[in-house]
This record gives structure tokens, sequence and C-alpha cells, in this order.
């Protein structure tokens, strides 16, 4: 897709050509070479950049300026992460190896957190870890 081109024309490319990411080219870098050069990436998954920051406007504008906005978006979106990051860094929970699946599922979510240590009393160490995708699989 040109780098000059609105994110959205970008977008509806991707959708109809059933991308998830595509190059953004400049014909002019590349001289009398010919062809296009890659001046960086636009992705479906950016959209989360755009809904989380409601600035809808952004597929409205080009290429260029987009990657722009999104790399500042990143960075701030970075520092944050970094931050809670090691607010959470200790935030460990575990459930004793013999309890349901529902007490599983429960302490999973009210944790907010992907993964919990399943523990065993009588030799006081970790046995497992469990994720709610493996709670699924257990279910289905």
């Amino acid at each position: 897709v040109p780098h000059d081109e609105t994110v959205l024309n970008a977008l509806r490319i991707m959708d109809s050509q059933q991308l998830t990411i595509c190059p953004a080219t400049s014909r002019e870098l590349s001289g009398d070479l010919g062809g296009a050069v890659a001046v960086g990436v636009v992705a479906v998954t950016d959209l989360k950049w755009v809904i989380e920051t409601e600035q809808y406007d952004m597929l409205l504008h080009s290429i260029d300026d987009f990657i722009t906005w999104r790399n500042q978006v990143l960075a701030v979106d970075s520092a944050k992460l970094v931050r809670q990051r090691s607010l959470r860094r200790f935030n460990v929970v575990s459930v004793d190896r013999n309890e349901t699946l529902h007490v599983l599922a429960t302490r999973l979510l009210a944790s907010k957190l992907q993964r919990i240590f399943l523990s065993s009393d009588e030799i006081g160490r970790i046995v497992g870890i469990v994720s709610s995708r493996d709670i699924l699989i257990e279910v289905l």
C-alpha cells in the first residue's frame, strides 16, 4: 500500500485480500531501481490503538502520519505497561491441587491473571500451573 494512502484504504485492501498485515511502500525511495521500498507496516491489530485511544479520525490520515502517531502511542503505552508490571510483579495466586474446577476458574477470574499455580500442602511446593485454556479444554 502506498505510504501516502489513508489507513482506512489500507484496511480495505487488507480485507479484500484477506491479509492481516501489509507493508507501506514508497516508489520515490527506490530511485532508478524501480519497484517500491517498504517504509513501514500496517496491521489489522493496529485498530486496537485507535479504539483504545478513541481517536477514530486517525483512520483518515495517511499511513505515514498513522505510523508516527502509533509509535507515540506505543511509547506512552509501554511506559504504562512497565509501571503496571512492576506493581504486579509478585502477584502470585495458588490454589490447592485438590480444589474443584469451579474454584480454579473463580480464582483465575478474580485474580485477573492468565495462570494460577497448583500447590500441595503435603510437600509445601508448587506442583502445577493452570490457565484459562486448560480449564476450557477440560470443560469442553
